[in-house]
């Protein structure tokens, strides 16, 4: 194989090991972000169960 061929596949192999680690990372971030935002959103139902208390019903 010609130097320059090697090169071109060495460059596109990196290119696509830098694309798969830009993708995880980004996963990685929505995925911390959704277990955030559920935790946030549990503690707050917990909250709002224990200052309002159970539902008073309909007469």
């Amino acid at each position: 194989m010609a130097p320059d061929h090697i090169q071109a596949l060495v460059d596109a192999d990196e290119a696509d090991v830098a694309a798969r680690y830009e993708r995880r990372r980004r996963l990685a971030d929505v995925l911390e972000d959704a277990a955030r935002r559920a935790d946030a959103m549990s503690r707050l139902e917990a909250w709002l169960r224990y200052r309002l208390g159970p539902p008073r019903s309909a007469s």
